[in-house]
């Protein structure tokens, strides 16, 4: 028992040594058959010296190296280049989806600024019908001051119509589709605020006048900042991009190419139309700012006028560009500029040729009414020219 109890400490320390020796080859070793056979490789000798619980514990440590090692594995050491693949993979289809969704997102809000000018060019136009049945025929006043009245909605709705291949074409950033928008979203402001003197379909008037004014102000807001409305590169905030507008379109009133030319014409168009505007907006602050209460029909009178002649002003400017920069893309038909547009002007300033005579105004009628024949004139040869360019060669030939 004495020499069995001396040699137990030295069992021990080999039976130390042995576990570590195990340990360390398991996890170094990349053979499974090599890591079945480490149980197999303490001495019988020192193992029978040992008691039982001893000997187990000796197992468990001599495991350990072979389960942390098949616990860790290749895959928990390493990064797989296929989960890499995978990942980058994933990244590119939610960064397509994405795209896919705001285009989607942008063909949603470009149709309904599209509906937005179809239907406020249609009711607008269902008024215009509207003045002139009830005061032609039921209501019947001077034919000239009808014409007059009927002008302001028929003028917004060919500045809608207009507007609309704006959309579709991208052209909402152009400086002239802003204008046209902050012009008719004035106009349905201005018809809203003075809709009691309408008292025939003024439900319509309001749709119309309502519609108008939120879709373009839509319709300025994406020229501003494009169709995801993010701020677009050169654009300021609204109030500069309005100031540094008016500035511009001021300059470009005179910037004549020539002192006998299309865009001479339409150049005094628009300073026409921008004087008496003035005039207008003059007599309405007058008639607030004076002592006494406001009349309702001499205010709303003067108002309707001047958002008539703000249109008009708009509309002159936009044919006057049009024709310094030989426009004749977007869009084709009547609603092109400055074809469309254009002949719609011409009939709106030949009514209001026609109202400033029956007023007594001889030489400010007539010198409207030599613009109207102008424009009138000017707007024909250039629908003709883009719509029907077959016809017109044959006719030249012959």
């Amino acid at each position: 028992m004495t020499s069995q109890a001396a040699r137990l400490p030295l069992a021990f320390f080999l039976l130390r040594v042995v576990v570590t020796t195990d340990a360390f080859q398991a996890i170094t070793s990349s053979s499974p058959a090599q890591q079945q056979r480490l149980p197999k490789r303490a001495p019988a000798t020192f193992v029978s010296m040992l008691p039982s619980s001893i000997q187990q514990q000796r197992q468990q440590y001599s495991h350990t190296g072979v389960l942390w090692k098949q616990q860790l594995g290749p895959s928990a050491t390493t990064v797989s280049s296929t989960t890499l693949l995978r990942s980058s993979s994933s990244e590119n289809d939610e960064a397509s989806s994405d795209e896919t969704k705001l285009q989607k997102k942008i063909a949603a809000r470009k149709k309904r600024v599209e509906i937005g000018y179809q239907a406020s060019a249609l009711a607008l136009a269902s008024m215009t019908c509207i003045g002139f049945v009830k005061y032609r025929f039921y209501q019947p006043i001077p034919i000239p001051f009808m014409l007059y009245i009927i002008s302001g909605p028929w003028m917004a709705s060919s500045v809608a119509f207009h507007l609309v291949g704006s959309g579709s074409n991208d052209r909402l950033k152009t400086d002239s589709c802003k204008r046209l928008n902050l012009a008719l979203a004035s106009f349905g402001f201005i018809g809203l605020l003075a809709k009691d003197v309408i008292t025939t379909a003024q439900p319509l008037w309001i749709f119309a006048c309502l519609v108008a004014m939120i879709n373009s102000i839509k319709g300025y807001g994406y020229g501003l900042k494009g169709w995801d409305l993010k701020m677009m590169d050169g654009n300021a905030g609204a109030v500069k991009d309005i100031l540094g507008g008016s500035l511009t379109s001021l300059q470009s009133v005179f910037s004549l190419p020539a002192i006998f030319s299309r865009s001479t014409g339409y150049a005094a168009l628009a300073v026409t139309f921008g004087a008496m505007k003035c005039a207008t907006m003059y007599k309405l602050i007058s008639h607030i700012v004076a002592a006494g209460p406001m009349n309702k029909m001499v205010w709303i009178s003067l108002a309707f006028q001047w958002k008539k002649l703000l249109l008009l002003t708009v509309a002159a400017l936009t044919l006057k560009e049009a024709v310094d920069q030989n426009e004749t893309e977007s869009p084709k038909g009547w609603g092109a500029a400055p074809v469309g547009l254009g002949l719609a002007t011409a009939v709106a300033t030949g009514f209001t040729a026609a109202y400033s005579i029956q007023q007594g105004s001889v030489y400010l009628g007539g010198w409207i009414a030599l613009l109207a024949v102008f424009s009138t004139v000017d707007g024909i040869n250039r629908w003709t020219a883009l719509n029907l360019p077959i016809k017109v060669a044959k006719t030249r030939v012959n």
